[in-house]
């Protein structure tokens, strides 16, 4: 039976210069409340996102948002009818109707927490007690994306996170499944858009992948 969420985590943003913000993949969907200076507030939901990219930033740009656990299924045009026809005076506000529109499957959740942790699909449908096709029908319905890409998506998060403890970028490598470091490079170039050892020369990267999220 679907059952009712709260929401992930609550988070707030106000930018105080014009800098771009990094956003990687991280397996969950936002409501998100953005404003800017002198003009009225908008609502709306984001998508998983299947690659990193930059958010343009303006100062006193602020946004208020909601992360949906990785999974939940959300009635987003509903969700955002609602929220458009009542007068807010607290993001927060929106939380009531945000539970009314949201719903996880407790199988989904399952399956994503077991995928995260086996590198192949196979092994994570044995686990689960389904067949592979079972799995793969499951998790595309609830989420619109394939059991690999939550698979490759965990391994990456994962990897990205312990690189600056890692005792070299092989080891590393070894350590979340990839075959080589050559393989983790280009999956790290495939989700987000740096190589490894950018990503750990960067704090804004390390916060970002740090970052609550899917792993």
């Amino acid at each position: 039976m679907p059952q009712l969420l709260q929401p992930f985590e609550a988070w707030h943003h106000t930018s105080a210069s014009a800098d771009s913000t990094v956003v990687v993949p991280d397996g969950c969907r936002d409501l998100i409340l953005h404003a800017l200076p002198h003009q009225p507030p908008t609502w709306f939901v984001t998508d998983l996102a299947d690659t990193t990219y930059t958010v343009p930033g303006m100062v006193g740009e602020r946004y208020w948002g909601f992360r949906m656990q990785p999974g939940a299924q959300v009635d987003a045009k509903r969700l955002l009818a609602l929220l458009h026809k009542r007068s807010m005076n607290d993001a927060h506000d929106a939380l009531p109707l945000l539970h009314d529109c949201m719903v996880l499957d407790a199988r989904v959740a399952d399956a994503l927490q077991i995928l995260a942790r086996h590198s192949q699909v196979a092994q994570a449908a044995r686990q689960l007690g389904v067949s592979e096709r079972t799995l793969q029908r499951l998790v595309q319905v609830a989420t619109g994306r394939p059991p690999a890409y939550w698979k490759c998506l965990a391994r990456v998060r994962r990897a990205a996170q312990a690189l600056p403890e890692a005792p070299s970028l092989a080891e590393c490598a070894a350590d979340h499944g990839y075959t080589d470091q050559a393989h983790m490079t280009r999956e790290f170039g495939r989700w987000l858009g740096r190589t490894p050892a950018a990503v750990v020369a960067s704090p804004q990267w390390q916060a970002a992948i740090g970052a609550s999220g899917y792993c």
